[in-house]
This record gives structure tokens, sequence and C-alpha cells, in this order.
């Protein structure tokens, strides 16, 4: 791995003391984008600033204030004694540090926002903002004299001003020097916080394609997991499906966030329940909260949201482990958990078939065997509980914490077949893979070929039963494109062919394999051999597959 922790080497030890002094849990605030776009005012920061507080915001832990985009001047010029980065006066007649100075009173944190490219990032495209790529000394500087502590650092118009260098999403090798420069100097004038928000695109390196997750470490607090969120489910599930193999890889931690972008709860474009279920995954998976919507309209129901007490203490536990993905049953529900410091269990159950039902969860499927239950959305427990339903609404959720947990100790034993030992048809093939179990694996399947594997020849002692796989996917979606999840049909004995969800497992085909992802399958012999048939779904391409595991 490319070393960018070298970015840390020239630093002074009071610079490293700032560094090691930002807050190890994800920030909580507000920031301007969602609802204002790079348009923010100087009126409308002060509503925002006092709503947060009159609304009780900064008492639940909001207390990281940012503006985001649109702050700078649009007339291409910097301080003409400074060298610094201009404000737009005819946004903020009275500058900024008034602003500051109002929300640091209210008990809240003053952030500030730039680009690590020669322009901002802003609707009118080319922009006319400057950057800081180039100036981030005088820049930081200037951030420090608004008392700032904690930094957003974009990525548009890294190679130049013009339209087609906007927003680039091809691999690039100079992200962590680049980053790096900005975050050198923030600890050199005493700003201990920056997020590294270059839209999860992927790093070059000598080794192959990386994800910020392995990049960002010491030259950031967090990183950005996904390209931006947007108004609508769709994108809120694009961004969660990018998370799964982020919360998995259990680099995620104190110092190390991953941000799975602002806050879409307040906003139109989704219903209440799938803004509730936004909030609540965003929650558990130790994502930031950024609130970025207008405060003072918000109604009371979503405040509740917003501020509810376990949620917001799941965000923020120390152990900063976000939940991982247990079971998905594919456009029906998923089922995610994870363990918090003081040994309780973070649970979300997530309907994915938009229509109200009931959710249900045995806790047995999370290797428990009892617990008390506590109901985060109406605060109700229930003791010695070995499950829990509840009725909810489409892509509603159950949001529980396990406490007095007892684990069991049964294990279930599996046979795993490798992918390449199957048949293959209609230009399904076999590749090395680094990654893998068995040192290769099967791709090409599906696509306009019609790529086929059939494993043939497998005996097992359930006849529906949870089947492991482990799978690659690397391509990375992005607003506007796929959902991060590649699609395969997949059949047990010449049966009905169930249609299967995969999600994103990284960005490197031969490195980034996702093990023992759980797919509930049926149709299986106890007494005799069995088939499995895996292909894509339409034209498209499924996963590659290194091995699949069935129940001995």
């Amino acid at each position: 791995m490319v070393g960018p922790n070298l970015a840390l080497l020239s630093l002074t030890g009071a610079a490293l003391t700032a560094a090691q002094s930002f807050q190890s849990t994800p920030v909580l605030g507000w920031n301007s984008y969602n609802q204002v776009s790079c348009s923010p005012t100087q009126d409308g920061i002060t509503k925002t600033i006092n709503a947060l507080a009159d609304r009780g915001f900064v008492a639940a832990g909001y207390n990281y204030f940012q503006i985001d985009c649109g702050w700078a001047s649009r007339d291409g010029q910097r301080n003409t004694s400074t060298g610094a980065l201009n404000i737009d006066t005819n946004a903020f007649p009275n500058g900024l540090k008034p602003l500051s100075d109002l929300a640091r009173s209210k008990g809240m944190k003053w952030t500030m926002y730039s680009d690590a490219g020669v322009r901002m990032c802003d609707p009118q495209v080319p922009s006319p903002v400057l950057g800081s790529l180039g100036h981030e000394s005088v820049d930081a500087e200037f951030f420090k004299s608004l008392n700032t502590e904690y930094v957003k650092y974009d990525n548009c118009y890294v190679d130049g001003p013009n339209a087609n260098q906007n927003a680039p999403k091809d691999p690039r090798t100079d992200f962590a020097s680049r980053f790096g420069v900005m975050w050198k100097e923030l600890q050199r004038v005493g700003i201990p916080g920056m997020l590294i928000c270059q839209w999860g695109t992927p790093f070059s390196t000598s080794e192959g394609l990386q994800g910020p997750k392995d990049w960002t470490k010491g030259i950031s607090t967090s990183f950005r997991l996904s390209d931006d969120i947007a108004q609508g489910w769709g994108n809120v599930y694009r961004i969660y499906n990018q998370a799964v193999h982020i919360a998995a890889s259990g680099v995620v931690g104190p110092g190390h966030i991953a941000d799975a972008d602002l806050l879409e709860v307040g906003n139109q474009g989704m219903t209440f329940d799938e803004q509730a279920t936004h909030f609540a995954a965003w929650a558990m998976l130790k994502s930031a909260l950024m609130i970025s919507t207008d405060v003072a309209a918000l109604s009371d129901d979503t405040v509740k949201v917003l501020q509810n007490k376990d949620l917001l203490a799941i965000n923020q536990d120390s152990a900063v482990k976000p939940i991982t993905l247990k079971q998905r049953w594919t456009s029906d529900r998923d089922l995610w958990s994870g363990d918090l410091a003081n040994g309780d269990v973070a649970v979300l159950v997530v309907d994915l078939s938009n229509a109200r039902r009931t959710l249900s969860v045995q806790l047995s499927s999370l290797g428990i065997q009892s617990a008390t239950i506590k109901d985060l959305w109406s605060g109700t427990t229930t003791q010695n509980a070995v499950s829990f339903s509840k009725q909810v609404n489409a892509r509603g959720s159950l949001a529980l914490r396990l406490s007095n947990v007892k684990r069991t100790s049964t294990t279930t034993n599996y046979n795993y077949i490798s992918a390449s030992t199957g048949s293959l048809a209609s230009g399904a093939n076999i590749q090395s893979c680094s990654g893998c179990t068995s040192t290769n694996k099967v791709g090409n399947l599906g696509g306009p070929s019609n790529g086929t594997l059939t494993l043939s020849n497998i005996r097992t002692s359930q006849a529906t039963q949870v089947v492991r796989f482990d799978y690659i996917n690397g391509e990375v979606g992005y607003l506007g494109g796929s959902n991060n999840e590649r699609l395969a049909s997949i059949s047990v004995n010449g049966g009905a062919a169930k249609t299967v969800s995969f999600p994103l497992t990284g960005y490197n085909w031969d490195k980034d394999v996702l093990k023992s992802y759980a797919v509930e399958l049926s149709g299986f012999s106890t007494t005799g051999t069995n088939s499995i048939v895996i292909k894509g779904v339409g034209s498209a391409y499924a996963p590659d597959f290194d091995r699949v595991g069935v129940v001995a």
C-alpha cells in the first residue's frame, strides 16, 4: 500500500497533538448543502444557528456547524494582502467571523469547506470559485482565523478550471499527496479535523485500485465512502450498498470514520418512514450525522427522529464499530447487527419490499440465545426475548438495542466448492484472483452472452438453508448510476430461479473478496446430489465468484 502516512512525519509535536485532539467518534451537526446548494446567505445561516439552539439540536449533540460551497467570492480573485480565499460579500456582507462567533456562543464548533482543486465545486459549470490547491497554507491560516475546528475538503477541478474537469471519477494516483498537503497545513495551524470528500473514487497504486478506507488514515479524521447523496430512497440504497464492504472490513474505528454523506431527513423525496430508516442506518453505520435541511421548518415528529437519544448513543459509542450486513433477502429485507463497547448489540432490520408488513428477527440468526430488546423507535423493552416482530410501513425498520445478551455456542459446518471446479458455458471463464481462497474465480457470468456456472454433485443435510458465497463486485456506482449491486439468477436442482443482490465488495477485481455472504436457498435434496446454476439477470453481468459454501 502506498504510504500516505508519510505526510505526518514532518509535523511538529504540537501539530500531532492537534490531530489527536479531535473527537474519535463521528461528528454531529448541520451543513448547508442539501438545503441551499452553493447559495448560503448571511440571513439564512443566522436563522439556522438560532434554530439549532432553540429546537434542542445543540443540546442533543449536534454541535458542528458547517457552511458548504458558496461562501467564497465568485470573481476568481484571492485576498490581495494575505493571498487567501476571499469571502463572497454579496452573500455575507459582514463576513464569516460574526457567524462563527454566533455559532460558538450557542455551544457549536465552527467548520469550513474548501476544495483540493483549482476551483471549488459549484452548480455553475465551469465554476468561477477558486479552490485551495497550491494555496493550502494561507487558506488554512484563514480558516484558523475564524476559529475553525473541522474542514470538509472536496475534489472538483483537480486538473484545471475547464467544464470537463469538474468532478473526475477516474482512478487517480495523487489523492494521498494532494489531500495530505491540506491535512498537514491544518495540523500546523491547530485545526484538528478534516473530512476527505473525494466521493469514493478509486486510488490507483502499484498494488492495484484502492478505496478511501485504505489510504485516508493518517491524513484525515474521516472519509466520504460514496458519491453525493440526493433526494429519494434510491440514493440512500446506493450509498448503503457501498457501505457494506467498508463496514465488513474492520478498518473503521475511532478517528477513522466512514462518512456516508449528509442526511436527507426533512427534505422532499422520501416518506417519513424512509427518512427514519435512512437516519437509523447512518447512525448505526457510525457515519457523521450532518443535518442538511431547513431546521426551523422540521415537523415535531422529524425532530424526534433526529434527536433519538438511543440512536445517537449508538452512533457515538466509543468502539466506533459499524453494524455489518448479516443477511439480505433480496427485495424483501436486510438484517444488520454490530457489537457495542459495553457488550450490547445494535440491530437494524430494513424493509426492502416497499410495502406495509410485519418485520421479524430471530435472535438465533445472530448467534444469540436471548436478550433484553429495546425498540429504539417506541422506547419499549422486552425481557428475556428470543425474537422480535413489529408492523412497519413501506421501507420502515426495526431499530433495536440488545442488552443482557446470552450467546449461543452452536455453529454450522459448511462444505465449500470452488467455483472454478464447476461447468462453464456461454463465455463464463476462469480468472486468476490473488484475494480468492481458491486462487482463482469464475467471471463473465451473465452479460450479452449469458455466461453460466453450474456446480454439481453437491451433498447437503438441509433442504432449505443459508448458502455462503465468496464473491467480487468491483463495479462502483455514482450519483445517477448503478445501485452498487450486481444481480445474479440462482437456481437449485433446476427449480425456480431466485434473483439475488450482491453488493459492492470494493475496487479491485483481483483482491476485494467479500466472504461468506448469506443467501437463503431452497430445493436441495438431503438424500442425493444437487446442482446450483448461477447466471446473470437480463443482459447485465453477475459478480465474479470464488467459492460457494453449503451446509454439510
